[in-house]
C-alpha cells in the first residue's frame, strides 16, 4: 500500500503542476521511497503565476476551496507548491495529514546545508513577502540576502535559457557578494531551473520542491508492499 502525497499548485498553470510533480516523484524515487506516489492539483481559479502581493494573497484562498480540502483530507501528505506558502497555515489547521510549504522546507534545508544562506528569484513584486517569510520562520540571523533577476518574471518564464542564466548570475551574487554558503531558488515554477543549476555552482543550490519532498519523506513511515 502506497502513501499519496498531494502537491498543490496555487496557480492555474497545469504545465507548472506537471513539472513540479515530475520533479517530486523523481525525488522520492531517488530516496528509494517508491511507496510514495505524487498527485498534482492545480488551482481551479486565480492567477497563472504568482508575481505580486495581491496574487499571493489571492492564492492563499486555495486553503478554503472545497475540492482542495477534500483531496487534502484523503492524502497522506500535502505539499503547497508556491514559495510564499500561500494558505499553508490555514490548510494545516483543517486537515490531519502533514502539510509542508516549499518555502518553509527550502529555508530549513538551506540552513542545514550551510549558513548563511541566500535566496535568488525572479519576482521583485514579492520581495517584501519573502523577507517577511524569512523573519516569520526564524531564519533572519542566518540569511545573507535576496537577489532578484533584472528581467520581468513573465518574460523569463517564456525564455528558459535566459531564466537559467539570470538566476545563475543572481546565485553567484549571493555567493560572491553576500557570502552565502547555500542558495535557494525561490519559486515552485523555478524548480527546473534549480535542477539545471545544481551542478554548476560551488555551494548547494536548494530546489524548493526537492526540499519539501525530502522533509515529507522524513514524516511518512516506510510502507513495504
Amino acid at each position: 500500500m502506497s502513501h499519496t502525497v498531494l502537491l498543490i499548485n496555487p496557480n492555474t498553470s497545469r504545465q507548472t503542476t506537471d513539472m513540479m510533480v515530475a520533479i517530486a516523484q523523481a525525488c522520492f524515487d531517488r530516496l528509494e521511497r517508491r511507496d510514495i506516489l505524487v498527485r498534482g492539483l492545480t488551482a481551479p481559479q486565480g492567477p497563472g503565476m504568482l508575481t505580486e502581493m495581491e496574487e499571493l494573497a489571492q492564492a492563499a484562498s486555495i486553503a478554503e476551496h472545497p475540492l482542495v480540502l477534500e483531496q487534502a483530507r484523503h492524502a497522506d501528505g500535502v505539499i503547497v507548491g508556491a514559495f510564499g506558502d500561500p494558505g499553508l497555515a490555514a490548510l494545516a489547521e483543517q486537515v490531519e495529514p502533514p502539510v509542508i510549504g516549499i518555502g518553509q522546507a527550502s529555508m530549513l534545508q538551506a540552513a542545514r546545508a550551510g549558513s548563511p544562506f541566500g535566496i535568488a528569484t525572479t519576482t521583485p513584486g514579492l520581495e517584501q513577502s519573502i523577507l517577511e517569510q524569512v523573519r516569520r520562520y526564524g531564519w533572519r540571523s542566518q540569511f545573507s540576502g535576496l537577489r532578484l533577476t533584472p528581467t520581468p518574471p513573465l518574460d523569463l518564464a517564456r525564455s528558459p535559457e535566459r531564466q537559467n542564466q539570470e538566476l545563475e548570475d543572481s546565485v553567484r551574487a549571493c555567493i560572491e557578494q553576500d557570502g552565502a554558503r547555500a542558495v535557494i531558488i525561490g519559486g515552485g515554477p523555478l524548480a527546473q531551473s534549480a535542477q539545471d543549476l545544481q551542478d554548476k555552482l560551488a555551494v548547494p543550490v536548494v530546489n524548493p520542491i526537492v526540499a519539501a519532498c525530502e522533509l515529507m519523506a522524513e514524516k511518512l513511515p516506510l510502507r513495504i508492499n
